[in-house]
C-alpha cells in the first residue's frame, strides 16, 4: 500500500468511526472520574473493612490491589485536591472555558463523581474523629462496612449506567450536579 492509499484509508476509517470513538471516549472519561471517590473510601474505610476479617485472601487482596490505588491518592492529597477543584471548575463552566469543550454528559458525570468524593471525604473525617468507643467496636465496624460497600455499589451502579450511555441518578448528588451545571449556562 502506498502512502496516499494509507492516508485515504485512515480518513475514511476516522470519518466512519468518529462518532463511536467520541462516545467511547466520553464514557471512559466519565467512568474514570469515579476513581477519586473509590480511592477516598478505600483510604478511610478500606483498612477497617479488609484488615478486620479473618479471611487471608481478603487481606491479601487489599494489600496487593486496593492499598496501592489508595496510597497514591493519600500520598498526593494536595495535588489531587487542586486537580479536582480545577476539574470541577472546568466542568461547571463547560464549553465556556474554551480549552476543554466537554459535553453535558461528561460534565454531569464528572461533577457527580466529585460530589460523591466530597461525601466520602466528609464521612471519612467524621468517622476518624468519632470516639474510640464507637469507632473501634462492632458499631464502628458495621458502619465502616456498610459505608464502604454502599459507596462501591454506587460507583458500580454509576459505571454500569455510564457504560450503557445513560445518566446515573443518585438521589441528592444528581440534583446537585444538575444545579451546578445550570449556574453557568
Amino acid at each position: 500500500m502506498s502512502n496516499r492509499k494509507q492516508r485515504r484509508f485512515l480518513r475514511r476509517w476516522a470519518k466512519k468511526f468518529s462518532p463511536y470513538l467520541k462516545r467511547c471516549g466520553e464514557r471512559i472519561i466519565s467512568i474514570s472520574a469515579f476513581y477519586f471517590p473509590f480511592a477516598e473510601v478505600a483510604s478511610y474505610f478500606g483498612p477497617k473493612v479488609f484488615l478486620n476479617t479473618d479471611s487471608v485472601p481478603m487481606r491479601m487482596f487489599y494489600s496487593t490491589r486496593i492499598e496501592r490505588l489508595s496510597r497514591f491518592y493519600t500520598d498526593n492529597n494536595l495535588l489531587i485536591f487542586i486537580f479536582m477543584v480545577w476539574l470541577f471548575i472546568v466542568c461547571v463552566r463547560g464549553s465556556q472555558s474554551g480549552n476543554f469543550p466537554l459535553t453535558k454528559y461528561v460534565r454531569y458525570n464528572v461533577i457527580q463523581a466529585i460530589l460523591l468524593n466530597i461525601v466520602c471525604s466528609c464521612s471519612g473525617v467524621i468517622f476518624t474523629y468519632l470516639p474510640i468507643v464507637l469507632r473501634e467496636t462492632m458499631v464502628g465496624l458495621v458502619f465502616a462496612n456498610y459505608f464502604f460497600v454502599g459507596i462501591v455499589l454506587t460507583i458500580l451502579y454509576s459505571s454500569l449506567l455510564i457504560a450503557y450511555g445513560r445518566f446515573p441518578k443518585i438521589p441528592v448528588l444528581s440534583d446537585a450536579a444538575k444545579l451546578s451545571m445550570q449556574v453557568h449556562r
